[in-house]
Protein backbone atom coordinates (compact mmCIF):
# COMPACT_ATOMS: atom_id res chain seq x y z
CA UNK A 1 0.00 0.00 0.00
CA UNK A 2 1.20 3.44 -0.88
CA UNK A 3 1.29 5.63 2.24
CA UNK A 4 0.85 8.69 0.01
CA UNK A 5 -2.77 7.62 -0.48
CA UNK A 6 -3.42 8.88 3.05
CA UNK A 7 -2.74 12.40 1.79
CA UNK A 8 -5.46 12.11 -0.87
CA UNK A 9 -8.74 13.71 0.23
CA UNK A 10 -10.87 11.35 -1.88
CA UNK A 11 -9.22 8.30 -0.36
CA UNK A 12 -9.60 9.65 3.18
CA UNK A 13 -13.25 10.49 2.54
CA UNK A 14 -13.80 6.97 1.21
CA UNK A 15 -12.14 5.44 4.29
CA UNK A 16 -13.56 7.57 7.08
CA UNK A 17 -16.89 8.95 5.83
CA UNK A 18 -18.41 6.29 3.60
CA UNK A 19 -20.03 2.96 4.41
CA UNK A 20 -19.81 1.83 0.78
CA UNK A 21 -17.19 -0.48 -0.61
CA UNK A 22 -14.60 -2.88 0.68
CA UNK A 23 -11.01 -2.71 1.89
CA UNK A 24 -8.47 -5.45 2.51
CA UNK A 25 -6.77 -6.26 5.82
CA UNK A 26 -3.60 -4.36 4.97
CA UNK A 27 -5.53 -1.16 4.23
CA UNK A 28 -7.57 -1.68 7.41
CA UNK A 29 -4.45 -2.01 9.58
CA UNK A 30 -2.76 1.03 7.98
CA UNK A 31 -5.97 3.01 8.40
CA UNK A 32 -6.23 2.07 12.08
CA UNK A 33 -2.64 3.16 12.68
CA UNK A 34 -3.24 6.39 10.76
CA UNK A 35 -6.37 7.13 12.82
CA UNK A 36 -4.56 6.54 16.12
CA UNK A 37 -1.55 8.67 15.16
CA UNK A 38 -3.74 11.56 13.99
CA UNK A 39 -5.87 11.30 17.15
CA UNK A 40 -2.79 11.49 19.37
CA UNK A 41 -1.36 14.39 17.37
CA UNK A 42 -4.63 16.29 17.82
CA UNK A 43 -5.44 15.30 21.40
CA UNK A 44 -2.12 16.20 23.03
CA UNK A 45 -2.07 19.86 21.93
CA UNK A 46 -5.80 20.31 22.59
CA UNK A 47 -5.45 18.81 26.07
CA UNK A 48 -2.50 21.09 26.76
CA UNK A 49 -4.43 24.14 25.57
CA UNK A 50 -7.40 23.23 27.77
CA UNK A 51 -5.10 22.80 30.74
CA UNK A 52 -3.39 26.14 30.04
CA UNK A 53 -6.81 27.81 29.91
CA UNK A 54 -7.50 26.47 33.43
CA UNK A 55 -10.13 23.94 32.52
CA UNK A 56 -10.63 21.57 35.42
CA UNK A 57 -9.98 17.84 35.31
CA UNK A 58 -13.69 16.95 34.91
CA UNK A 59 -14.01 19.17 31.82
CA UNK A 60 -10.81 17.78 30.30
CA UNK A 61 -11.96 14.23 31.04
CA UNK A 62 -15.34 14.86 29.38
CA UNK A 63 -13.59 16.37 26.37
CA UNK A 64 -11.30 13.33 26.07
CA UNK A 65 -14.30 10.98 26.30
CA UNK A 66 -16.07 12.93 23.58
CA UNK A 67 -12.94 12.94 21.42
CA UNK A 68 -12.55 9.17 21.82
CA UNK A 69 -16.18 8.73 20.72
CA UNK A 70 -15.51 10.82 17.61
CA UNK A 71 -12.38 8.83 16.74
CA UNK A 72 -14.27 5.58 17.39
CA UNK A 73 -17.00 6.79 15.06
CA UNK A 74 -14.44 7.23 12.27
CA UNK A 75 -13.20 3.69 12.96
CA UNK A 76 -16.72 2.36 12.40
CA UNK A 77 -16.41 3.18 8.70
CA UNK A 78 -13.20 1.16 8.44
CA UNK A 79 -14.74 -1.80 10.25
CA UNK A 80 -17.83 -1.67 8.04
CA UNK A 81 -15.74 -1.85 4.88
CA UNK A 82 -13.72 -4.79 6.21
CA UNK A 83 -16.85 -6.66 7.29
CA UNK A 84 -18.31 -6.08 3.85
CA UNK A 85 -15.13 -7.53 2.37
CA UNK A 86 -16.07 -10.69 4.27
CA UNK A 87 -19.71 -10.56 3.01
CA UNK A 88 -20.95 -9.46 6.45
CA UNK A 89 -23.30 -6.50 6.72
CA UNK A 90 -21.17 -3.49 7.63
CA UNK A 91 -23.88 -2.04 9.86
CA UNK A 92 -22.82 -4.57 12.50
CA UNK A 93 -19.84 -2.28 13.08
CA UNK A 94 -22.25 0.27 14.58
CA UNK A 95 -23.36 -2.00 17.43
CA UNK A 96 -20.43 -1.54 19.85
CA UNK A 97 -20.22 2.16 19.03
CA UNK A 98 -23.90 2.80 19.69
CA UNK A 99 -23.84 0.68 22.85
CA UNK A 100 -20.79 2.51 24.20
CA UNK A 101 -22.41 5.96 24.07
CA UNK A 102 -24.82 5.39 27.00
CA UNK A 103 -22.06 3.57 28.88
CA UNK A 104 -19.54 6.42 28.44
CA UNK A 105 -21.99 8.98 29.79
CA UNK A 106 -23.18 6.87 32.74
CA UNK A 107 -26.69 6.06 31.53
CA UNK A 108 -26.39 2.31 32.12
CA UNK A 109 -27.90 0.90 35.30
CA UNK A 110 -25.48 -0.60 37.82
CA UNK A 111 -27.61 -3.76 37.82
CA UNK A 112 -26.71 -4.61 34.23
CA UNK A 113 -23.41 -2.81 33.71
CA UNK A 114 -21.22 -5.96 33.80
CA UNK A 115 -23.41 -7.73 31.26
CA UNK A 116 -23.59 -4.56 29.16
CA UNK A 117 -19.80 -4.20 29.05
CA UNK A 118 -19.46 -7.90 28.21
CA UNK A 119 -21.81 -7.51 25.23
CA UNK A 120 -19.83 -4.50 23.97
CA UNK A 121 -16.53 -6.34 24.43
CA UNK A 122 -17.75 -9.55 22.74
CA UNK A 123 -19.09 -7.63 19.76
CA UNK A 124 -15.88 -5.60 19.51
CA UNK A 125 -13.74 -8.78 19.60
CA UNK A 126 -15.91 -10.39 16.90
CA UNK A 127 -15.45 -7.33 14.68
CA UNK A 128 -11.72 -7.03 15.42
CA UNK A 129 -11.03 -10.68 14.53
CA UNK A 130 -13.08 -10.45 11.33
CA UNK A 131 -11.48 -7.16 10.30
CA UNK A 132 -7.88 -7.73 11.26
CA UNK A 133 -7.19 -11.41 10.84
CA UNK A 134 -9.63 -13.26 8.57
CA UNK A 135 -9.14 -13.04 4.82
CA UNK A 136 -11.90 -11.37 2.81
CA UNK A 137 -13.64 -12.53 -0.34
CA UNK A 138 -11.25 -12.73 -3.27
CA UNK A 139 -13.85 -12.05 -5.93
CA UNK A 140 -16.49 -9.38 -6.19
CA UNK A 141 -19.29 -9.82 -3.65
CA UNK A 142 -22.60 -8.02 -3.09
CA UNK A 143 -20.68 -5.02 -1.67
CA UNK A 144 -18.58 -4.54 -4.80
CA UNK A 145 -14.99 -5.02 -5.79
CA UNK A 146 -12.11 -4.78 -3.35
CA UNK A 147 -10.49 -1.34 -3.11
CA UNK A 148 -7.14 -1.64 -4.88
CA UNK A 149 -3.93 -0.63 -3.09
Amino acid sequence: MDIKKFLDKKFLFFLFFSLDGRINRKTWWYSQIFLIVVAILVLIPLGSIMEALDYGDPEIEKFIQFFVLVVSFLGVFLDAKRLQDRSINGLIALIPYLLSIPYQFGFVSEAIIKFYVLVILATRIYIFVNCGFIKGDELENKYGKIQED
